[in-house]
């Protein structure tokens, strides 16, 4: 009857812990429980043991290999340190000497895990200060009220872990996969229709291009959601749209996820039309709002979120801003944008079953006022509209195609903004030369070589000019020098003829 005393009075410290100090159970069975304080900082992690001790050098042993236990309970919570404690309920004390187990024990010098030990047994019992329950004296009927106790502990423990899963369980990933076939099959259209590469063809299909925008074409901060600058780009997003769109999903319910992709895209496209004057294309910025949304989760459900993934997601998004910032070429505007603007579509909706009326209004004016004072910015930040690198690559892609008039306002922006190279001036001489302006065309080739000397095709250019206009002399002048920097054989060629009808 002692023995099974012992037994209650260790499932009832556990009942204790769980139902009056709301402590979680990590771990179970019917002799070891192991229990976890989420409130208090450093966390406490308790193991709570069944064993009648005999002598003190198990119990050492049995203390030692614990502290290792806990050490990887502290990595598999991902916390930084534990303060641990091993709470023995034993028939009697060990037989010999154990005072120096009751001193801490560490896991390594840094003391990120911190073990004690207390030993509970017939004679101290009453130390734990356990609430005064009637036991009767028959054994089967103690050992019904253990049962109970058992059984209020499972239940309470598989309540609450259902409930937990409940939440990241709410609704089935139904748009997300909607979401990745519609962009699959739009970057399908781009290739077919120019390259998904290809400044125009993006463009004609709906990209982020501020001048067409403030003309007007605000559709685009949507639809250049759907579309995206090359399979690796197309790879990486729909990839980290599969997890993070499948995760936000099946937490927040179908509906929720579309309004929250839909408002963190377009917060990000309206941020990359105020601070990127480039052609931007790309779900990036709903895919950080994606982020925005479990980070409001975590706002919610603190230590869940903690528990599970909060410290992998915020590494990972960290990892993602900082790449942003350190490669020019990554539009992070529209990151942080989309971000931003996901976290709070989130706010507004809420998580499922949840409605908290006066923060949702707040979220709501505050995205608002958010998504409208950025598109002003965006309307009034004139350096914005127009990239003369944008405007070259442009007309460039023009010339490709052989349509020089399409191709001419462009080039002329480009050198009319002062774009610093000279690829520009040679595209624009071309353009002049097809217009037949060949003195411009021969200006504009003569400022190419002064910034590039080795341009052979500005010489060979040049040449073709001269020659237009009558001046022979510079024109073999030209092609001397364009034979010299590379003998090309189409350059041979006029050198020769040229040298003929000099001959003749």
């Amino acid at each position: 009857m002692d023995r099974l005393l012992q037994d209650y009075f260790f499932w009832r410290l556990i009942h204790q812990f769980v139902f009056e100090k709301g402590y979680r159970v990590l771990d179970r069975n019917s002799y070891e429980v192991w229990l976890e304080n989420e409130e208090s900082k450093p966390r406490r992690i308790f193991r709570i043991v069944r064993a009648d001790i005999d002598f003190a050098q198990w119990l050492r042993r049995d203390v030692q290999e614990s502290v290792k236990q806990f050490e990887r309970v502290r990595r598999h919570l991902r916390l930084r340190e534990i303060k641990g404690e091993n709470i023995y309920i034993s028939h009697y004390p060990p037989i010999d000497d154990w005072e120096d187990v009751k001193k801490p024990y560490f896991e390594s010098k840094k003391k990120k895990t911190i073990v004690q030990t207390s030993v509970y047994h017939k004679a101290n019992i009453q130390q734990l200060s356990l609430q005064e329950v009637p036991l009767s004296e028959n054994i089967e009927e103690v050992e019904m009220t253990i049962m109970n106790v058992k059984e209020q502990i499972r239940k309470v423990t598989n309540d609450r872990e259902k409930k937990e899963r409940a939440l990241f369980l709410y609704g089935k990933p139904i748009l997300t996969i909607f979401l990745l076939i519609s962009i699959a099959f739009m970057f399908y259209l781009l290739e077919q229709e120019g390259g998904s590469t290809s400044v125009l063809t993006l463009i004609e299909f709906g990209a982020k291009y501020n001048p067409y925008i403030i003309a007007g074409e605000w559709w685009r901060l949507v639809t250049a959601m759907f579309l995206h600058i090359g399979f690796l780009h197309l790879f990486m997003n729909s990839l980290a749209l599969y997890f993070l769109g499948s995760a936000v999903e099946r937490m927040y319910g179908t509906l929720r996820f579309l309004f929250i992709y839909f408002i963190a895209g377009l917060s990000g496209s309206i941020a990359s039309f105020a601070f990127n004057e480039q052609v931007a294309a790309g779900a990036s910025g709903a895919i950080f709002g994606c982020f925005g949304a479990l980070l409001y989760f975590g706002t919610i459900y603190r230590k869940l979120f903690f528990r599970t993934m909060g410290k992998s997601l915020l590494s990972i998004l960290a990892i993602n801003l900082i790449f942003g910032f350190a490669v020019p070429m990554v539009d992070n505007g529209a990151h942080i944008g989309g971000l931003i603007g996901g976290f709070l579509a989130a706010s507004i909706v809420h998580l499922p079953k949840h409605q908290k009326p006066w923060r949702q209004i707040t979220a709501f004016i505050t995205t608002s006022c958010l998504l409208l004072g950025l598109f002003w910015f965006g309307m009034e930040n004139d350096r914005k509209a127009i990239s003369p690198i944008l405007e070259l690559q442009i007309g460039q892609e023009y010339l490709q195609k052989e349509d020089v008039e399409s191709a001419y306002p462009f080039l002329k922006k480009a050198v009319d903004e002062g774009v610093e190279m000279p690829e520009a001036y040679f595209l624009l001489a071309y353009a002049e030369a097809m217009f037949e302006n060949y003195e411009v065309a021969k200006e504009l080739l003569v400022t190419t070589i002064e910034e590039r000397g080795d341009f052979h095709e500005a010489h060979y250019n040049l040449s073709l000019i001269y020659l237009e206009l009558g001046q022979i002399e510079e024109a073999r002048a030209s092609l001397n020098r364009a034979v010299d920097l590379y003998p090309d054989e189409t350059y041979l060629d006029l050198q020769e003829r040229l040298n003929v009808d000099h001959v003749n």
